[in-house]
């Protein structure tokens, strides 16, 4: 399970060190405590409701101001209310009312306040990352006072630490629930739920934040953005950015991330062109393969015969004999090969088929191709002019330029000399330039930060155009 981690996630509850307490109060609270645990020992005191009253009540008190004397102590003051209810159950009065009202989060003029101190010893639970038991207070904090935002908010905070994502959801939705609205909150939900792959609720909470928190609407709809790049819907990421760019413009990294979809959109299609092209040129070159064979089949046979013909006129002859049989043997490799290449001609021949109309498939990828890289390089420029040293701009850019003039190149490089001779050479101006485009980009973007991916991709543009110039070819200034 996928962990996430808090950055100062208690931020806003700290627990202070006790104030300076006075030595005969607190000497007076331990006497008090002392007394307690003896009463409940006792049969007679036991039985009596008041006695679960008074503990619940002196309990609480340690929990809130004299914490060191009993980290759990708001613990005790749960269990003990609950136990004064118990008691009186048969016949409730006056006792069983004012625990039932502290049980509720109620209060009385000596400042019992149960939830709060639920959630104070929780956080001190949390602090020395003894998680379980914070979560343990933070739960039983919520069941005490319904209303709170504070105990399911750190209870998440607990659950995530530890790695119980499902709790912490469970938690951070009861606290959006209850009206809290740190709108980085329902963003970590989001996130939760993402971890657990239930991306349908990462967005519906998302919109819902987006109504709740209108000035928020920028960091849930990047978040939304994520969450629709997690479910592969490209389409809803770039409607997505395309809005962020509109809410923030001076943001360069929305039309780089759009930037980047549309050129993973692009070289997707190219991919599935290269596919489409080399499954149709597959028949072709079987094809060629079989017309080979069959050549060569008659050449062995029109040796064989002449072989024979010479051996009825020397049938002593062993070397005759010898050549036939090695004629013989490759006839009989090649008839082999034959038979082979039948097959892979008409597995080829299925899988064209299967491609369906590949003219209007390469048609539709291309046209697809064409408008991806229009827009990712409308998306690079974009995010350039906002922030021209913008280092992953700069190499995307010289990488869309670079594998343009690949493509190109591929092009000339399938030609045979004739075609060369008759339009490869203005095309190869043409590929230089689209090289030559690319090389500013990289030139900047190694100037803002020397990592090993544009160092390398800058040796390798260096002894292209190098072969360029070596041969001689005038580069044409890409448009």
């Amino acid at each position: 399970m996928k962990k996430l981690f808090l950055m100062s996630a208690f931020g806003l509850f700290t627990v202070s060190a006790s104030a300076q307490v006075d030595k005969l109060l607190l000497e007076q609270k331990k006497k008090d405590k002392e007394k307690s645990d003896k009463a409940i020992a006792d049969p007679k005191a036991s039985a009596k409701s008041s006695t679960w009253l008074d503990r619940g009540k002196l309990y609480d008190e340690i929990a809130r101001l004299y914490t060191e004397m009993d980290s759990s102590a708001a613990m005790v003051a749960y269990d003990s209310f609950k136990k004064a209810v118990e008691v009186d159950a048969a016949k409730p009065g006056k006792v069983t009312k004012d625990a039932q009202k502290f049980l509720t989060g109620g209060t009385d003029d000596s400042g019992v306040n149960l939830g709060q101190a639920l959630v104070k010893q929780g956080a001190e639970k949390f602090q020395v990352k003894n998680y379980a038991g914070a979560i343990k207070f933070f739960t039983v904090a919520q069941e005490v006072n319904p209303k709170d935002t504070l105990a399911p908010l750190y209870g998440a905070y607990s659950a995530m630490q530890s790695q119980k994502n499902d709790v912490a959801a469970t938690m951070m939705e009861s606290y959006i629930d209850k009206g809290g609205k740190d709108a980085s909150n329902y963003s970590l939900l989001a996130q939760l739920y993402r971890v657990e792959k239930k991306n349908d609720k990462a967005l519906q909470i998302l919109e819902k934040g987006m109504v709740a928190l209108p000035a928020s609407k920028a960091a849930f709809k990047s978040e939304q953005v994520n969450v629709y790049l997690d479910m592969n819907k490209m389409t809803e990421a770039k409607a997505g950015l395309k809005e962020l760019i509109q809410l923030d413009p001076k943001n360069a990294q929305y039309p780089l991330n759009l930037g980047i979809i549309n050129d993973n959109e692009a070289n997707v299609a190219s991919a599935e062109i290269r596919k489409l092209k080399d499954s149709s040129k597959k028949t072709s070159g079987v094809e060629r393969k079989i017309k080979d064979a069959e050549e060569t089949d008659k050449v062995f046979a029109d040796e064989i015969k002449r072989i024979a013909g010479l051996i009825a006129k020397q049938p002593k002859n062993a070397d005759l004999k010898r050549q036939k049989t090695e004629a013989e043997t490759k006839q009989k490799e090649n008839k082999a090969a034959w038979e082979e290449a039948k097959t892979e001609l008409a597995k080829a021949k299925e899988e064209v088929a299967a491609l369906g109309d590949v003219t209007a498939k390469l048609a539709d990828l291309t046209a697809k191709q064409n408008v991806a890289r229009v827009a990712a390089k409308e998306a690079y420029d974009k995010a350039l002019a906002i922030d021209g040293n913008n280092y992953d701009a700069l190499f995307n850019l010289g990488v869309f330029y670079f594998n343009e003039a690949v493509e190109m190149k591929a092009v000339v490089d399938a030609m045979d000399m004739k075609d060369y001779n008759t339009k490869g050479k203005e095309i190869e101006a043409k590929v230089c330039g689209k090289f030559k485009q690319s090389q500013p980009y990289f030139v900047k973007a190694k100037a803002i930060k020397e990592e090993e991916q544009v160092v390398e991709i800058m040796k390798q543009l260096d002894t292209i155009l190098k072969q360029f110039e070596e041969k001689k070819v005038a580069c044409e200034e890409a448009k």
